[in-house]
C-alpha cells in the first residue's frame, strides 16, 4: 500500500482550490506552525511540511521555542495568530516537552493549548471543538478531521479495504493518530468493531486481538514496540502509522516490514507509506481553513 497514488489524488485536487482562492479572493493559504524543541521526528515533518507546501503555493512559517518554554507563552502565540486574519490555519508540532505534555491539575498543558486554535484554523482536529466533533460523528458537518486519521481512512478506501463489519486492533491512543483512528473507524464513519491496545495492554491480551483482527494499525513510535507476524492473521491488513527515527537516522516505523509482508495482504511501508497521504490531507485541511476564513462553508467530508 504505496502512499503517493493516494497522495496525488489529494493534491492535484489541492492545487485546483489553491488556484481557486488566488483567482477568486487573491488569497495564498498560510499555515503556521509551532514548534517546540529539537525532536528529530518532528523536524523532518516539518521541513518535509514547508517544502512541499511551497511546491503547490502554500506558505508555511514555523514559530519556535526552546524545550523550557511555559504552556501560557505558547498560548499566547495560539490566541494572537488565532485573531490575525492573514492567517488561515494554526498546527501545534507535537510531542511538547514533558512538563507541558503531562501536565495535570491547575497546571496549563497541551489541552489548554490546543483550545486556544480558532475552530476554523484547527488544521489538524485537536482543539475541543473538533475533537466534539469526531466524536458524534456527522460526517456532514465535520469542521476538521486530524490529518492523519483521515490519512488512514483514505488509503484503506483507495485500495478497497473495506471496514464495516470488519474486526480493527488500534495500538497506541495519542491524541492526533491513535485517538481519532479508533474513533472514525469504530464510529458511523467506518462501523467496524475496534479494539484498543496501549501499553497497559498485557501482551497476550494484544497478541490475541491482533491476530483475530482484520486490520491491525499501530501508532507507536517506540523502540520498546514492534509488531511480527506471529501475531498477525494471514491475509490480514497492516497499517503503519507510527515512526520514529533510529541511530543511524533513518525514518522507520512499529513494523517489522520483511517479516510481516509474507502473513499480510495489504501493508504500508515505512516511508513511502501514511506519511506522505497525511502531508496531502494535511494541504487539504489548510485550504479547507482558508475557505472557511474568507467566508464560505465547507463543512462535511467525502471519505
Amino acid at each position: 500500500m504505496i502512499g503517493k497514488p493516494v497522495a496525488d489524488a489529494i493534491v492535484a485536487k489541492v492545487v485546483a482550490d489553491v488556484a481557486y482562492l488566488k483567482e477568486t479572493y487573491d488569497v495564498v493559504p498560510q499555515l503556521r506552525v509551532i514548534q517546540v524543541g529539537t525532536d528529530a521526528s518532528s523536524e523532518v515533518y516539518l521541513q518535509n511540511k514547508i517544502k512541499s507546501f511551497s511546491k503547490i503555493g502554500i506558505q508555511v512559517r514555523p514559530h519556535t521555542f526552546e524545550s523550557s518554554v511555559s504552556a501560557a507563552e505558547i498560548e499566547d502565540l495560539v490566541s494572537a495568530l488565532s485573531e490575525d486574519r492573514s492567517v488561515h490555519g494554526i498546527m501545534i508540532g507535537l510531542p511538547l516537552p514533558a512538563h507541558i505534555e503531562n501536565a495535570t491539575g491547575a497546571a496549563r498543558g497541551k489541552f489548554d493549548i490546543f483550545d486556544r486554535i480558532h475552530q476554523f484554523k484547527d488544521v489538524d482536529g485537536v482543539s475541543r471543538h473538533s475533537t466534539a466533533e469526531l466524536y458524534r460523528g456527522q460526517l456532514e458537518r465535520l469542521t476538521f478531521l486530524p490529518s492523519t486519521a483521515l490519512a488512514v481512512s483514505r488509503i484503506l478506501k483507495f485500495y478497497g479495504v473495506e471496514t464495516t463489519g470488519k474486526r480493527v486492533v488500534v495500538v497506541g491512543r495519542n491524541d492526533i493518530t491513535g485517538k481519532p483512528i479508533h474513533h472514525m473507524l469504530g464510529g458511523r464513519m467506518g462501523n467496524a468493531t475496534v479494539s484498543w491496545c496501549h501499553r497497559f495492554t498485557p501482551k497476550e491480551t494484544h497478541d490475541d486481538l491482533t491476530r483475530a483482527a482484520d486490520i491491525v494499525i499501530t501508532c507507536v513510535g517506540s523502540a520498546r514496540y514492534q509488531l511480527k507476524a506471529d501475531v498477525l492473521r494471514s491475509g490480514s491488513t497492516v497499517i503503519d502509522v507510527g515512526t520514529r527515527v533510529d541511530k543511524n537516522g533513518n525514518l522507520i516505523g512499529d513494523v517489522h516490514f520483511d517479516d510481516v509482508k509474507h502473513v499480510a495482504a495489504f501493508l504500508t511501508p515505512v516511508p513511502r507509506g501514511v506519511g506522505p497521504v497525511t502531508v496531502a490531507c494535511l494541504m487539504e485541511n489548510v485550504v479547507r481553513a482558508t475557505r472557511f476564513c474568507v467566508g464560505e462553508d465547507v463543512r462535511g467530508y467525502q471519505l
